[in-house]
């Protein structure tokens, strides 16, 4: 009897220390080494000058560890941060920076009035997501340099969606290109006069195709989210000017067309192109 009252003694005193022996084991202290340790990037700024940063994915999270750095994403991108010092001469400090896929970056952060590197590229290890050094636009999937790469292969595709002449000006719309949920509206426009065209503005809009007389026409406008070569304005006499207007996904209804108006800066010149919605579903798919 007393063997069997020891026995169980035993057995509860085990059951008891049990949670005491998971608690201290809970309570290890974290041991630091060059494995669990992550990369930390020697930044230099200062406060004559912006430094930007290139990430491969959306930046999620930045952090300064003092008043003495200024930091935002840029405007219209979503990897890359810029990073400039509030003043002269600031105590060294850190930065960090969290992007979607979840890496951390750490930046040890020091004051130098002439810094010899201004865009640090993050990504130059190799992503997936993007190439090197290039921008994800905040209103696009696809990064700047992919909409480039694919506008290039709008324009040499060929084909006409609509074509418009007046004025010795003509203006070709090529077949539109698609990608991840994304149009490509290539524009051709020659102007075969011996005078100069200046481009004002190229405007879209989707509006109805028969409007009654006395009556107000509606006109939805369409914004671009980029323009290829959309800073090319001018057009040399018998030259040429080829763009890339990119819009995200949209279709137009049954009664209504798509209507691209180029107009010119300070003269008569403009040319109005119609496309319907056939147009935009026979786009064509990239490599």
């Amino acid at each position: 009897m007393k063997t069997t009252l020891f026995a169980t003694s035993a057995l509860l005193l085990g059951l008891a220390a049990a949670p005491v022996r998971a608690q201290t084991s809970a309570a290890r202290m974290l041991q630091y080494s060059e494995a669990n340790k992550l990369p930390t990037y020697p930044l230099y700024i200062s406060d004559q000058k912006t430094t930007h940063l290139v990430f491969p994915f959306p930046v999620t999270y930045v952090d300064l560890g003092s008043s003495g750095l200024i930091a935002a994403k840029a405007t219209g991108a979503e990897n890359i941060v810029r990073v400039k010092a509030a003043s002269a001469g600031f105590p060294e400090s850190n930065m960090t920076v969290l992007t979607s896929d979840g890496k951390l970056y750490s930046f040890v952060v020091n004051y130098q009035h002439d810094p010899k590197v201004l865009s640090l590229d993050l990504g130059a290890a190799g992503s997936a997501s993007s190439a090197q050094g290039e921008a994800i636009l905040s209103n696009s999937p696809i990064p700047q340099g992919n909409l480039d790469a694919y506008s290039r292969q709008a324009l040499a595709a060929g084909g006409t969606s609509a074509s418009e002449s007046a004025n010795q000006l003509s203006v070709r719309a090529g077949n539109v290109g698609y990608k991840q949920e994304t149009l490509f509206f290539p524009l051709h426009v020659a102007n075969k006069s011996n005078v100069t065209y200046d481009v004002d503005f190229v405007k879209f809009y989707i509006q109805d195709k028969q409007v009654a007389k006395r009556t107000a026409e509606q006109a939805l406008e369409i914004t671009p989210i980029y323009v290829f070569n959309g800073g090319l304005k001018k057009i040399d006499a018998k030259g040429q000017l080829e763009q890339v207007y990119i819009f995200k996904k949209f279709t137009i209804p049954e009664q209504k067309q798509l209507i691209i108006e180029v107009y010119e800066k300070g003269g008569g010149r403009n040319v109005k192109l119609k496309l319907a919605n056939s147009d935009l579903l026979k786009a064509r798919s990239f490599k």
